[in-house]
């Protein structure tokens, strides 16, 4: 049976902006490198807004058999 796991990493572009910073492409590389190092997947993400006190950030999912 799979297991999911969900994580938020926090970003501070906007959706459909041009303000996307190299930095912030290294920091979800560098998640999604080590959970695949600790057998996991990466399954989906998406980006969350303004959520209420989350702020903005990518809600990613992993999976590992």
């Amino acid at each position: 049976m799979a297991k999911y796991k969900s994580e938020i990493l926090k970003v501070s572009f906007k959706l459909m902006t041009s303000s996307i910073k190299d930095e912030e492409i290294e920091k979800l590389d560098a998640l999604v490198n080590e959970r695949a190092k600790g057998g996991w997947e990466l399954v989906t993400y998406s980006f969350m807004g303004e959520a209420g006190s989350l702020g903005r950030g990518i809600l990613v999912t992993f999976k590992k058999e």
